[in-house]
């Protein structure tokens, strides 16, 4: 049985939003999942939802808290990629315990889009690896995977997300300055 939190999760983000909020910049949107889930982030980053990574279902509502809520409730701050590590470590142990195979499609993607968020060139090689086998009747994978090459384009040149590197407190490159102020550089 899954446990109530993990369903609230997994009804809020895909019964109650729609694509189009889940990948845009709204600090109204931000705002809800502040007000709705950031207890539950709170309780999951002191590792009182551990348990949910037993079954495929609440382990999907725990990585997108990490992957997608973390993104929202911390935007512009490096507190929103604290849980990448350890999310990525879930992704692939769920993959490894065939929770991919009880999934459907748009679950799945947001269960492998951890691994495009990584800045491991390891990691995509295996998101592209998963998109192929399970999302490629997916109605957007050309879409999809276009959008995780211009990810991986950044991975290879610098071995890391240049748009990150201020709030990660880090020195961009000279090349790094010039990539993001390319179209399309920042996420």
């Amino acid at each position: 049985m899954i446990p109530r939190r993990a369903q609230d999760i997994l009804d809020f983000w895909f019964k109650e939003t729609n694509t189009e909020k889940k990948f845009q910049k709204d600090e109204k949107f931000d705002q809800i999942i502040k007000n709705k889930f950031q207890n539950d982030h709170q309780l999951a980053c002191n590792n009182e939802y551990d348990d949910w990574q037993d079954q495929p279902m609440s382990c999907l509502a725990l990585v997108i808290l990490f992957d997608q809520f973390s993104r929202n409730l911390f935007r512009n701050d490096k507190k929103a990629f604290e849980k990448d590590s350890k999310t990525r470590l879930m992704v692939n142990d769920a993959v490894y315990a065939g929770y991919l195979e009880t999934m459907n499609e748009g679950q799945r993607f947001f269960m492998i889009l951890p691994l495009i968020h990584s800045e491991e060139i390891s990691d995509h090689d295996m998101a592209y690896f998963l998109l192929n086998k399970y999302l490629k009747s997916h109605e957007d994978y050309h879409k999809i995977k276009k959008f995780w090459q211009e990810h991986t384009k950044a991975i290879r040149l610098f071995h890391r997300y240049p748009h990150r590197n201020e709030i990660l407190g880090r020195i961009s490159t000279p090349e790094e300055i010039d990539f993001l102020k390319q179209p399309g550089s920042s996420w």
